[in-house]
């Protein structure tokens, strides 16, 4: 958010440049570099440092609270940037002008002198541009609900915490809750240090005792959310016109656990967050809302890929839904979801599936920054949903629906007019087991590969009893490739002269999908040896998903972490995780031109007794290599 703190009008402090550190290319800004200089030679000609050497660090990183010497202060500053609202230098011997306080003090609206009566403006948007507590205090009947929370709100801003005291009782309010939120402390723990900072507090200050009070003065700043029953066994969810059922039609599991006597309690819960407010909020903030319309109006370079708008999958949306694409606001949306334990190593099985959206309308510095990651389903465990992953995923898909065909009225702050958003989601991300729940192929046996599909030339391997694909894809190299006619580096006297498999267009993958159900258990799946669907995806429900021309995309961390361990293992020699075995080296000499490292007996025995010997690998690191890399 864009936030504004009071300083001395009469020094005439222009500061914006201490949160524009990084330019287009993600390096310094010249004004920046200038302005931490100039905030070093104020911070050195200060009492408190002449004594010491030693200034409070203002990065994002310390926060104020350590002491460092010049040097360092400065790179914390070039690397992680000002904390947030520091405009006024208090903590370097800055100080307020009583001149200041006072106009502050008589200003008719009082709005643009506190960082968070701009967060409520944010938040509550245009419709209460111009009221304040004035206009509370005159009004002739009580205000509609919503209106009286924002005026709440708006006096808890301008409220001290108590007679004296520079902080409000909504700073305190919002730094104990991000504090909380932050640092994860236990509620019973906020509860006790509230508790503690009213009793310090004088007699008569407005400090809340718990942190229920506490989350109570924000609560107009909160964010919908939805709570949906589901079935146990996750094929069912208790919404909308069946929201009234009392056991699942599917299963006929009990929606609610057995109790004697209270309130009824759901056995299992779906977390849906709307995307629609989220999406609105970025509009509402100015520091957003210009930012949102970054990928029209910073043309790049062409042939250089710096963003997703760069690319081929973008721009072949953009041609085939022009419409759309005339408006630079609507939103272009990617989904990743994975599993993770919430126990860690702790020995308790549980998988949570969050579903986290991201709008690539922002840079490439922001779009992957976290505020930008709008987590949107909390899908609970204990087990993973597997082929039961589109039930969750029908509140998502309903409101992307609704934001492709109806749109959602939204107020843009930068340019003070209303438009109408649309949204559409481009494609998915997630690791290769997800990539199946999620596009519907499954991801496992000889049909694996969803390029290749039936057309795949993965075989059994003998000895190691796996699936592999060795020399499968030397068909996608261009035909006048040198690696296509190499009969050695490959598979043994064998050259590549066939094409790569088509492409399947959305209509023939449509036609595949079409009669298939939308979702299924894995223990049910019955395997067909002629194709790997198993499901048709919920994401055909969209109306542009056919025409996409990237659906899904594997998540390149995944890729590079499970090839690196295998790597590292296999060239380390770890026992029991390597790859290079001796069932390996059998199969190896079955298809590939490689003897010397095939397995031999100095006896004269059967290779195929386990006394065989492996003669070591070239890419195998010996024990002082592999001390002097660990080293």
């Amino acid at each position: 958010m864009v936030m504004y703190l009071c300083v001395d009008l009469e020094m005439n402090l222009d500061r914006d440049w201490m949160y524009k550190r990084l330019d287009s290319d993600n390096y310094l800004r010249e004004t920046f570099v200038e302005g931490v200089k100039e905030f070093i030679m104020y911070a050195c000609e200060q009492e408190y440092y002449k004594q010491s050497k030693l200034m409070k660090c203002p990065c994002i990183k310390c926060k104020l609270v350590p002491y460092k010497d010049v040097d360092t202060v400065r790179i914390h500053l070039y690397m992680h940037g000002f904390r947030p609202n520091y405009y006024c230098w208090s903590c370097h011997g800055e100080e307020y002008s009583e001149g200041t306080r006072e106009g502050v003090e008589s200003s008719s609206s009082g709005l643009d002198s506190n960082p968070y009566t701009d967060m409520i403006m944010d938040a509550f948007g245009p419709q209460f541009e111009g009221l304040n507590e004035e206009s509370f205090q005159n009004l002739e009947e009580e205000p509609h609900p919503e209106a009286k929370m924002f005026f709440d709100m708006l006096l808890n801003a301008q409220k001290p915490l108590y007679d004296g005291c520079k902080e409000s009782l909504l700073s305190v309010a919002s730094r104990v809750t991000n504090l909380k939120c932050e640092y994860n402390i236990p509620h019973r723990a906020v509860d006790g240090f509230t508790s503690l900072m009213r009793d310090i507090c004088p007699d008569k200050s407005n400090m809340t005792d718990t942190f229920r009070a506490t989350k109570k003065l924000l609560k107009g700043l909160e964010l919908p959310h939805q709570k949906i029953d589901v079935c146990p066994n996750g094929c069912f969810l208790f919404w909308k016109d069946q929201s009234h059922l009392q056991k699942c039609p599917v299963c006929n599991e009990d929606r609610y656990k057995k109790r004697a006597k209270g309130k009824r309690v759901a056995k299992k819960q779906l977390i849906y967050f709307p995307v629609t407010p989220r999406l609105q909020r970025l509009y509402a903030v100015k520091a957003t809302a210009t930012e949102m319309r970054w990928h029209v109006e910073n043309p790049r370079e062409e042939g250089i890929m710096a963003h997703p708008c760069d690319g081929e999958a973008w721009k072949h949306f953009d041609n085939t839904y022009k419409e759309f694409a005339a408006e630079p606001r609507n939103v272009r949306l990617g989904l990743c979801t994975d599993g993770f334990s919430l126990f860690g190593n702790s020995g308790k099985s549980y998988s949570c599936w969050p579903v986290i959206l991201t709008p690539y309308n922002l840079p490439p510095g922001l779009c992957m920054k976290r505020p930008f990651l709008f987590l949107s389903l909390i899908i609970p465990g204990p087990k993973s949903p597997k082929g039961k992953l589109d039930v969750y995923l029908q509140p998502l898909v309903e409101e992307l629906k609704q934001l492709w065909n109806v749109g959602a009225m939204t107020y843009d702050v930068s340019k003070k007019q209303n438009f109408n958003m649309k949204a559409a989601l481009l494609w998915t991300v997630s690791d290769f087991p997800a990539y199946g729940m999620l596009s519907g192929w499954s991801t496992a046996g000889r049909l694996a590969c969803p390029y290749c599909m039936e057309n795949t030339k993965s075989f059994t391997l003998k000895h190691g009893h796996k699936q592999t694909w060795f020399d499968c894809h030397r068909q996608f190299l261009p035909e006048d490739h040198v690696f296509r006619k190499n009969k050695s580096g490959f598979t043994k006297n064998k050259a590549e002269y066939s094409p790569p498999p088509t492409r399947l267009s959305g209509d023939e993958l449509w036609e595949r999908v079409s009669h298939l159900p939308k979702t299924i258990d894995h223990c049910e799946l019955a395997r067909d040896k002629t194709h790997n669907w198993m499901k048709q995806s919920i994401f055909w429900e969209l109306p542009y998903w056919g025409k996409l021309l990237v659906r899904h995309n594997l998540d390149v961390m995944h890729v590079e972490k499970n090839f690196f361990d295998q790597l590292i293992h296999t060239v380390m020699n770890v026992k029991g995780k390597t790859k290079d075995n001796k069932e390996a080296r059998k199969d190896l000499a079955l298809h590939c031109k490689r003897r010397r490292l095939h397995l031999h007996d100095d006896s004269g025995a059967s290779s195929s007794k386990t006394g065989d010997k492996m003669p070591d690998a070239s890419f195998t690191l010996s024990k002082e290599k592999r001390k002097a890399l660990c080293e």
